[in-house]
């Protein structure tokens, strides 16, 4: 389990506490019902094996669960859970349009953002020795983590917090940045154009995948770092896009001008189409990218244990198979 030490400033605490959310509910459950569709027979399997009873094997009902241990409301200890709060972000420096894995995530020492916690709780997923429990954890993190480093501003600008210290008017309603791209936009657009139903939302953008995105979907599954390439958590790539979205569209307003926490912002419809766009898109990368992780996890668990991952005899299927052979003998 990857802990972190505790923080020396209150100013790092809140930091920490005001940016750990991305998404909302609705985002997270899209990118997880997305996943579920392309998850292999074998994948499918051990997700419903090791998630909770009551998720009933379906990934979205357990989407937000690294968020809801951070918040008193939705977990009884949750100070318990303190130590994971850094791990679903990571800053990178003001307009550099570049993530820096070395400093931005502190790889040589803590690797304490979303980026090391993606390389950690892949590889726990895949290591049978853990127990149920870990396995159980390490599965929901991800299922959290992969959606929230598909979010650009968990890799925004250090100084306002990745877009949380940026208030502005969207159609009437201030919000920050961040909660903008991580909920306000999707939820509009469920509300106007699908009848306040997420799920004709979700049957539309899997009709995108597979269709107007279809072709790319072989190119985001892979890896160009052969650290990451065990199990396809390409998560330093998945940063990078973020940090150069940050720098081409979502730091910037229709005309061109930088946004800040100075300037503020007005969202014009204009800033929300093509946004929303970006948004899309990033939903449907981080589903493809969920289900290819834990399908080739369990490809190569499948593999370790010597099975065949299209066709496994078990041993108590033997004695049903000499019965047979038996009397196709006798009787021929």
């Amino acid at each position: 389990m990857l802990k972190l030490s505790k923080l020396p400033h209150l100013v790092a605490l809140f930091a920490i506490f005001v940016s750990v959310k991305a998404w909302g509910r609705d985002g997270h459950a899209l990118v997880a019902d997305l996943a579920q569709t392309l998850l292999t027979f074998e994948a499918a399997t051990f997700v419903k094996l090791h998630l909770p009873l009551e998720a009933n094997g379906n990934m979205s009902n357990v989407s937000v669960w690294a968020d809801n241990i951070l918040y008193a409301n939705t977990e009884p200890n949750y100070l318990n859970w303190r130590w994971s709060a850094p791990l679903h972000y990571v800053n990178t420096k003001d307009f550099s349009c570049v993530y820096d894995r070395q400093t931005d995530c502190d790889w040589a020492s803590t690797r304490g953002c979303v980026d090391g916690a993606i390389q950690n709780y892949t590889t726990r997923l895949g290591d049978k020795q853990l127990d149920e429990t870990q396995l159980e954890e390490a599965l929901k993190f991800i299922i959290h983590f992969i959606a929230d480093v598909h979010q650009p501003l968990h890799g925004g600008f250090a100084s306002d917090l990745g877009g949380n210290s940026i208030r502005g008017d969207f159609f009437g309603q201030t919000v920050n940045l961040h909660s903008l791209w991580d909920t306000t936009m999707i939820q509009r657009k469920i509300n106007t154009k699908f009848q306040s139903q997420r799920s004709l939302y979700l049957n539309y953008l899997i009709d995108q995948m597979n269709g107007r995105f279809g072709s790319n979907i072989s190119d985001w599954s892979q890896c160009s770092s052969t650290n990451d390439t065990r199990y396809l958590a390409c998560s330093s790539i998945w940063i990078q896009e973020d940090a150069e979205l940050c720098c081409k569209i979502v730091y910037l307003d229709e005309n061109g001008d930088w946004i800040t926490a100075a300037t503020g912002f007005n969202i014009t419809e204009e800033y929300y189409n093509t946004r929303m766009e970006s948004v899309e898109l990033r939903l449907i990368q981080g589903g493809v990218r969920l289900a290819n992780v834990i399908n080739r996890i369990v490809h190569l668990i499948n593999q370790t244990d010597g099975t065949n991952d299209t066709q496994t005899l078990s041993a108590a299927s033997l004695p049903l198979i000499a019965f047979i052979l038996i009397c196709f003998v006798f009787f021929n």
